[in-house]
């Protein structure tokens, strides 16, 4: 049994990597476009308290200037690491941060699902459990959600369970993965040059984040280079596919690794 089970868990890893290699090829062919954005009802899931802003922010404050719909909901608690801030938990803190954030981006709604910090990977089942009445209450066209392999494993939990969740509610729309702690393979890039400023306000009012790490010049320099390649000042980059893409990918690239 045991030698089987190895067999075949080896076997499923070497069919996503496979898929990773292949994927990967294709999306360098294909060229980034650079899209204008349409009127749309929207769903943000971030996995912090702060990750709505670092890196779709642009693009959600552009959103909000051509009246799309809004709506965020954070998976963790942000309770943060003790021994790197010094705080014992941050997240009222956090929370109070991530409200004056919403309403700058213009969130109509803010939903905090409160699950341990660093700790999401234990529950993803639950996770998508408590994303369903979300996604059925605002039935969005739209879902912005980390890329799938986001170097963070509450990213990729949160990716895992916001797939889990469309997957079960049978939801149809499209999906817009965006980039936090790694590069992701973008095939969409929105201009955010008219509001550059706007974003690095919107990423300041989360001010207890600034003060160990500075998120603003990080995010707003990949923006910069972004740009680069499709000739603006500065760009957000995206996955954008439909949900039975982003089930599958998802379905590869993080339970078969």
């Amino acid at each position: 049994m045991f030698k089987k089970s190895n067999w075949l868990r080896q076997l499923g890893r070497w069919g996503a990597r496979r898929l990773l290699r292949r994927s990967y090829r294709i999306f360098q062919r294909m060229p980034t476009q650079l899209q204008t954005l349409h009127k749309s009802k929207i769903l943000v899931v971030a996995p912090h308290m702060d990750d709505e802003v670092i890196a779709p922010g642009g693009t959600l404050l552009l959103h909000r200037q051509i009246g799309s719909s809004m709506a965020v909901v954070f998976t963790s608690d942000s309770s943060g690491d003790a021994s790197q801030t010094g705080i014992a938990n941050e997240s009222q803190i956090r929370r109070e941060e991530a409200k004056a954030a919403g309403q700058f981006l213009g969130f109509t709604q803010i939903h905090f699902l409160n699950f341990p910090d660093g700790k999401l990977p234990r529950y993803e089942d639950r996770l998508a459990e408590s994303l369903l009445p979300i996604l059925f209450g605002w039935a969005p066209d739209t879902i912005f959600v980390p890329f799938p392999t986001d170097h963070h494993r509450d990213h990729q939990a949160t990716t895992a369970a916001v797939a889990l969740a469309i997957q079960q509610g049978k939801w149809k729309g499209e999906v817009w993965c965006y980039e936090v702690w790694s590069p992701l393979w973008p095939n969409t890039a929105i201009d955010i040059s008219s509001v550059i400023e706007q974003k690095r306000q919107a990423i300041s009012l989360h001010a207890s984040q600034m003060k160990n790490m500075n998120y603003i010049e990080a995010a707003l320099g990949l923006n910069r280079y972004r740009g680069l390649k499709v000739g603006v000042d500065y760009a957000e980059a995206f996955f954008v596919c439909s949900a039975s893409q982003f089930v599958y990918y998802c379905d590869e690239l993080l339970h078969r690794i």
